[in-house]
């Protein structure tokens, strides 16, 4: 019997999000069932948190891509990449005092998905979702109970999980969860690809040797700057062109990448894409228009046909995940 042990991990990048999961629901509607069901543990953090607790709860890809599509100008708006610096100017003051957007849109459309009383508990696959936790001062992740440790997470709503990974500073409000205040995973673990493994070596008792990691990125790795950027740069200096959250994002992808690639070799594969300099005018983290619905679709078709042939990819849908046990699940004394 195969020991190998599938990790599918989700990076965080906003509305850029729509990019993991549309490759996701071209790959579920090739294998024809649940795309978990071939990984032993799912990992995501902020967007890709998100993702994660649908695909864990077994919703389907296809019904996540299109609430993606259908609620993406509610969650954001349907405006176009600001062109100008007065036009920058104005975008960037409308965060100057207090989050950009409404989280209620979010939360409502995560409830639409998962269910609003869905609980950790709830979930059919292991899952873990990196935070922070701001009332402690220290990264937090969430995790189904699938070490014995773990009973803290079990009666957490997926909806307040899931709002809590995507607070992402300036753009959503901190999120609450039992009193503790957290914001976005994405601000220590974008790519949450080196907590997954962890994971499953220290608390799963999984060989390394056994660790397939298929890590999928949002088309933000990349960032660089022209020397007539210039170097005194102050906030609204960073805050142009998203480049401060840009920075965050895709150094943290870059390093994680460069990490797994040595530690497991051909055992990680990692789906993702550099948009070109016109599509970076055109794409954001919270543009949600029909025009760049339009290009990351097809960003996302692109990488699927460059790989759904390949062994690599193959590989990972050879394999059936067995039924995850969750030792740490605590029965109700109303069943004893």
């Amino acid at each position: 019997m195969s020991k190998r042990f599938n990790i599918l991990s989700l990076s965080g990048g906003g509305y850029l999000g729509l990019y993991t999961i549309a490759i996701l629901a071209q790959l579920e509607e090739d294998l024809g069932r649940p795309i978990a069901s071939s990984f032993d543990l799912i990992a995501g953090t902020s967007i890709g948190g998100i993702i994660a607790l649908g695909l864990a709860h077994e919703v389907k890809a296809t019904d996540i891509e299109a609430a993606f599509l259908r609620d993406g100008t509610k969650i954001f708006s349907n405006r176009p990449v600001p062109a100008g610096r007065l036009a920058q100017a104005r975008d960037i003051l409308r965060y100057a005092f207090g989050s950009k957007y409404d989280p209620s849109h979010l939360r409502q459309t995560i409830a639409d998905l998962v269910g609003a009383e869905t609980k950790i508990s709830d979930l059919k696959h292991r899952v873990l979702v990196p935070t922070v936790n701001l009332t402690k001062g220290a990264p937090q992740v969430f995790k189904t109970p699938h070490h014995r440790d773990f009973t803290r997470d079990q009666k957490l709503s997926l909806v307040d999980v899931a709002m809590a990974t995507s607070a992402a500073p300036t753009y959503f409000p901190l999120a609450e969860v039992e009193h503790s205040l957290y914001a976005d995973g994405g601000l220590f673990a974008n790519s949450p690809d080196a907590l997954a493994v962890h994971e499953a070596e220290h608390f799963l008792n999984v060989d390394q040797c056994d660790v397939h990691v298929m890590s999928i990125g949002t088309t933000t790795s990349s960032f660089s700057f022209a020397d007539a950027t210039g170097r005194n740069l102050g906030i609204f200096g960073w805050a142009k062109d998203q480049r401060l959250v840009s920075v965050i994002l895709a150094s943290q992808q870059k390093i994680s990448d460069y990490m797994l690639k040595h530690r497991l070799g051909d055992r990680y594969l990692r789906l993702d894409t550099e948009q070109s300099p016109d599509q970076t005018q055109h794409l954001a983290l919270d543009v949600a228009t029909e025009n760049a619905q339009r290009t990351i679709r097809g960003l996302a078709a692109a990488t699927v046909q460059a790989n759904i042939n390949t062994s690599a990819l193959r590989g990972f849908f050879a394999h059936r995940a067995p039924e995850p046990a969750f030792p740490g699940k605590i029965v109700s004394l109303s069943t004893l």
